[in-house]
């Protein structure tokens, strides 16, 4: 057991040292704030304050955890043994920050409260965060230094001991379009073909007479595989799906079709069915009946979600989320590149900043999606492997949880995709 001193407890403080030292570390600890209690204490001992105590581990306290206020400031950058940091303590050799706050500010999303400049859908860009300018934004950051902070409190203290979290995988596949070209009615499909014929897309146009007259599969009816592959590996799925209306930006089939009804119904006995809420429903209060919706098909109840577009503000999205009865969202991450988004690989409840209190919802967190690496990075399917091993040795080193996004269009080897089917394959095996 760890004794771990800090004048002060706060909600911000009890949150980060559950994830950090509990979660991530797996290291008992208790917290005082009774000074007498850590002199006197022969255990192991952390000092989370201002000032360098005599005995234990010191951690060099900034004073965002104290504080319960959103201030508009954005963390010095330094570097230093541990590379590049936020919240620097120069005084402090061993641990030359503030572990706990930077850990914080990353998993609470605390810039994202502030003022910024959106992208074009309104969301939060990348390229604006603190970590990558910090050149950070592609490491699991903070389970990186609880490694290192675990392998201090080792040397420290050798009696302590460690339960370590094990590595998790989970697939995740987003039906954002379930049919490339059935279901979509005469109207839709006219269109598409003249629209295919105008910009010189002959193949697009052939295709679409061929599913028309039942000569191919559709595309983008691709479950089956998805339906074998995790059987095969015992792996339950979990499938996103937008069950919201058509517009600009929501261009699924119509749930009411019911070859689409056919295939939710059919994957709902095997992989966990999630709402993928639509993009007009973070405009318009639509999210509770797009839920209910879809509840009604699959005759099941649904408790995790993730945003369409990845649609997050903070911390509306969530607040919401939590009140239409969501319990996981998996919204945690960037599409242009790859990147974690909240500094970590492992899942984490998020922390509402504006009450200040600690939420119900877990957030799994993952680091890129296929078309991250088709249409962002431009790699090729072997290049996409090389990639994919690489990442998956990563974070198995750090005993996180490796959270993969799919798209049912892309696992059509066919046109755009093609070659990527074995890409989630070689994913597949390369996990098991």
């Amino acid at each position: 057991m760890l004794l771990l001193y800090s004048p002060y407890q706060t909600p911000r403080l009890s949150y980060i040292l559950n994830f950090f030292l509990n979660i991530l570390i797996g290291c008992e600890f208790r917290l005082t704030t009774d000074i007498d209690e850590f002199l006197s204490c022969n255990e192991p001992r952390l000092n989370y304050s201002d000032k360098n105590i005599y005995g234990g581990i010191w951690i060099s306290s900034s004073g965002l955890l104290l504080s319960k206020e959103i201030i508009n400031f954005r963390p010095e950058i330094s570097k230093t043994s541990w590379g590049n940091i936020i919240f620097p303590a120069p005084k402090n050799k061993e641990v030359p920050f503030d572990i706990f706050s930077a850990s914080f500010y990353l998993v609470s999303r605390y810039e994202e409260y502030l003022s910024f400049k959106p992208d074009e859908h309104g969301r939060f860009s990348p390229q604006l965060s603190v970590a990558s300018e910090a050149e950070f934004l592609s490491k699991p950051i903070i389970n990186i230094w609880a490694k290192k902070l675990s392998e201090i409190l080792v040397s420290n203290f050798p009696e302590l001991t460690f339960n370590k979290p094990e590595f998790n995988f989970i697939s995740t596949i987003d039906i954002d379009n379930a049919f490339a070209y059935k279901g979509k009615g005469f109207i839709r499909n006219t269109g598409g073909f003249f629209i295919s014929i105008l910009k010189g897309r002959f193949d697009d146009a052939k295709n679409r007479l061929k599913v028309h007259w039942g000569n191919v599969t559709d595309p983008y009816d691709n479950y089956d595989f998805i339906l074998q592959i995790h059987s095969e590996k015992k792996l339950n799925a979990k499938v996103f799906i937008l069950s919201g209306k058509y517009g600009k930006f929501d261009k699924n089939v119509k749930m009411g079709q019911e070859i689409f009804s056919h295939k939710i119904k059919e994957l709902s006995n095997y992989c966990e069915i999630g709402i993928h809420p639509s993009y007009k429903s973070n405009f318009t209060n639509t999210i509770f009946s797009e839920k209910l919706i879809l509840e009604k098909v699959i005759e099941k109840n649904i408790s995790i979600s993730r945003q369409h577009y990845l649609m997050l503000k903070f911390p509306g999205t969530y607040q919401k989320l939590i009140e239409t009865g969501i319990r996981a969202d998996y919204s945690m991450g960037y599409s242009q590149v790859e990147g974690y988004r909240a500094g970590t690989c492992s899942p984490f409840y998020f922390f509402d900043l504006k009450n200040n209190k600690q939420t119900e919802l877990l957030v799994y967190p993952f680091a890129w999606m296929d078309r991250t690496l088709r249409q962002h990075l431009k790699l090729s399917p072997d290049e996409a492997k090389e990639f994919i091993a690489k990442n998956i040795s990563e974070i198995k080193k750090l005993n996180g949880t490796y959270v993969s996004l799919w798209h049912n269009e892309s696992l059509g080897d066919t046109g755009y995709w093609k070659g990527w089917k074995s890409v989630f394959e070689y994913m597949i095996n390369k996990i098991n």
